[in-house]
């Protein structure tokens, strides 16, 4: 089976059309202000509204948020109805847990990896989370994701998680083959690696790295 992508952080409409056209899987739709791949209301609507009008297969949907809990994320949800959400901070098991009950959206949940430690408390996840993302870890007050930065890759050699993952962080479609043959991801989240500058998607790099993926 080919590698799936991801292409998270998309800004537009044409975004959204180019991977369908490309064959992403998902395409991630980031709510965080400050990040220069943030959508308020009316960029989430709008790229909903045009996801509509494709025909099936077309990449599923997913909602970026970092640190949003109840009544945060419902303007959000209506505005960009999402197939799935992504957590992409400090959500605890019980934040994810309530998220799931009320909401009831198959839940990515980012996780921050830096060395082995960072991945002995994923169980925490299982029964919650229907994938896990390992990313980057970054310092206190940057940007949790999208900043193009990895981590040792050998690092998810060895584990052995029930929950499906996907890898992110300092890909591009030269690196996806050496991080998948590295890593075994089966799965891969990039965002700024299909960019020529922060938060403007280039087509070019987003078919070449879909393209790459799909020749492992």
């Amino acid at each position: 089976m080919a590698v799936q992508v991801k292409i998270c952080g998309i800004t537009t409409a044409k975004d959204y059309l180019t991977c369908c056209d490309a064959g992403a899987r998902w395409i991630g739709m980031v709510y965080y202000p400050g990040s220069p791949r943030h959508l308020d209301i009316g960029g989430l609507a709008q790229i909903a509204c045009v996801a509509d009008t494709v025909s099936a297969p077309a990449p599923l949907r997913v909602l970026l948020s970092v640190n949003l809990l109840g009544d945060d994320i419902v303007p959000l949800i209506e505005a960009a109805r999402p197939d799935m959400l992504q957590l992409h901070g400090a959500e605890t098991p019980a934040d994810v847990a309530a998220i799931k009950r009320r909401f009831g959206l198959p839940i990515i949940k980012a996780v921050a990896v830096e060395t082995a430690d960072d991945l002995k408390d994923c169980h925490h996840w299982e029964g919650l989370a229907d994938c896990l993302l390992f990313d980057a870890k970054v310092t206190a007050g940057a940007m949790p994701g999208g900043t193009g930065h990895s981590f040792d890759w050998s690092l998810l050699a060895g584990y052995r998680g029930s929950l499906d993952w996907m890898l992110a962080g300092g890909l591009t479609s030269q690196t996806l083959a050496t991080a998948v043959k590295t890593s075994g991801a089966q799965a891969l989240d990039v965002s700024s690696g299909v960019e020529s500058a922060p938060g403007v998607k280039d087509p070019n790099q987003i078919c070449a790295f879909i393209r790459a993926a799909q020749l492992i």
